[in-house]
């Protein structure tokens, strides 16, 4: 099921992450630390919100193991060309650092260290800690893996939970994951070990927007208008709040403020649902998968190789026309690999695994 102008949500919220990642010392600092930037992160809860709705639209006739089966497999195709890719893209360019250039990295890391993280990320379990505490190969990773156990334990609770238990069952696992979370959720800053749960909170409220969705009603196109108003209010909040307070914006007010979105812009065909179906962000929507597995290797390379071959002072003009370069870069790659990687691999591993 593809909605068109939640592809466009899909697009902005890619841009907003590529602005939480990119380094202090290539933003201006009335930018960098602007709430809006510093607070970007959080836009990851809509991907695991809106991939929620989706496939509980999709998928919630799940019976048996066999179907079971070949729903993994889809979901395997749809995520496993891509992350393969950049995972491997930016494995080799650790190693050439590493052993080539390690003057220009922080700290130079062992092979076997960096295998492990390797490993780690393209056998999804990079959200977990089954093979080490941290966020893998490619750190935006981590969702990806979040993202295939969110799948493997819907679609087991589709095919082995009672109908009449499913509900309570979905409804526990995001409790129990935001309290969790907002009681320990420094762990989640340090290490990658529990973000899967963060992956649980709001996928399953991707499905509770599923169920909403299927009754009949009609939301106030005004309501459009007050959804990014109170998404940059939630940002301000967040920024200026700590410890347990920040933990419940961050692992509950903000995953439910994402569900409440998705299902009003479901039932509202306004003018921000009209602009969110234009082309320019339908096409950013089309090739977001890519730009969030892209985005964090070209921020590494591009900024610092544009300052340091053309020696470029570090002028609030010349940061930011490195900025327009880097997303613009991001994007033309992203595009690039939409097409090879994601498409052409998903090609060939249906007529392999289907």
């Amino acid at each position: 099921m593809r909605i068109t102008k939640l592809d466009g949500l899909r697009g902005i919220f890619c841009l907003m992450i590529i602005l939480f990642h990119y380094k202090e010392d290539f933003l201006p600092s009335y930018l960098y630390n602007n709430f809006f930037i510093r607070e970007s992160y959080l836009a990851v809860d809509f991907f695991f919100v809106l991939s929620g709705f989706v496939i509980s639209y999709n998928y919630n006739t799940i019976k048996t193991i066999g179907e079971f089966i070949t729903y993994i497999k889809k979901r395997f195709i749809r995520l496993y060309p891509l992350l393969l890719f950049s995972t491997t893209a930016f494995f080799l360019t650790d190693l050439f650092f590493n052993y080539f250039l390690p003057t220009y990295i922080s700290t130079v890391e062992p092979f076997y260290a960096l295998f492990k993280k390797y490993l780690d990320t393209i056998a999804f379990t990079n959200s977990t800690p089954i093979l080490g505490n941290t966020f893998g190969m490619n750190p935006p990773s981590w969702s990806i893996s979040a993202e295939m156990i969110s799948y493997i334990i819907f679609g087991f609770s589709m095919v082995f939970i009672p109908k009449k238990y499913t509900r309570p069952f979905l409804m526990t696992i995001i409790i129990l994951s935001a309290v969790f979370l907002i009681i320990n959720g420094w762990l989640f800053e340090i290490k990658g070990d529990l973000s899967f749960l963060r992956g649980f909170i709001s996928f399953n409220i991707g499905y509770f927007v599923w169920l909403f969705s299927l009754k009949k009603f009609k939301i106030n196109n005004s309501l459009e208008f007050i959804l990014p108003i109170l998404f940059l209010f939630l940002l301000f909040i967040s920024f200026n709040v700590t410890g347990l307070s920040k933990n419940i914006v961050s692992y509950a007010i903000i995953p439910l403020y994402f569900g409440f979105s998705v299902l009003t812009f479901l039932k509202t065909d306004g003018v921000l649902s009209k602009l969110l179906e234009s082309k320019p962000l339908k096409f950013l929507g089309d090739i977001s998968y890519s730009i969030y597995l892209n985005h964090f290797i070209i921020l590494i390379l591009v900024p610092e190789g544009i300052v340091t071959f053309l020696g470029l002072s570090k002028t609030n003009f010349h940061l930011i026309l490195i900025f327009i370069i880097s997303v613009t870069l991001i994007i033309l790659y992203s595009f690039f690999t939409y097409k090879v990687v994601e498409s052409r691999g998903a090609s060939y591993l249906k007529k392999k695994l289907l």
